[in-house]
């Protein structure tokens, strides 16, 4: 059996958090009205510029490792792409401004299409 490529459009999004069982309803709220508020005004400079920032020390530490140029050469070679896109990320990072981001979670984050799983701790028999 052969193990077809993403297809284009297919993919999802996970948002992970714990608490306790009688703070979950409040919590997946506060994540749903956070992602309304990012759709409707997008992030801050500030908040847009401090995850730029994370994403660059993220990509100058996995320059450094075999694991990072491993995964990077195997997809390109998997999506025909060329081995030289992997040297654009800097570019690519640079490039993310407040609009990009709010065009990103009002075509990624449709909130008619989502799906919540709460993992309840077990109870004593």
């Amino acid at each position: 059996m052969s193990q077809t490529l993403p297809q284009r459009g297919d993919g999802r999004i996970e948002i992970r958090f714990g608490g306790a069982p009688e703070n979950i309803e409040g919590m997946t709220t506060r994540v749903v009205e956070e992602i309304k508020k990012l759709q409707e005004a997008g992030p801050s400079d500030d908040l847009t510029n401090r995850a730029k920032e994370t994403a660059r020390r993220g990509y100058e530490t996995a320059l450094k490792t075999n694991d990072y140029w491993l995964g990077r050469l195997q997809t390109v070679q998997m999506y025909s792409r060329n081995p030289s896109e992997i040297l654009t990320r800097q570019q690519r990072i640079n490039a993310i401004t407040p609009q990009v981001l709010q065009q990103v979670f009002r075509e990624y984050f449709p909130l008619n299409r989502s799906t919540t799983v709460t993992l309840m701790p077990a109870t004593p028999q």
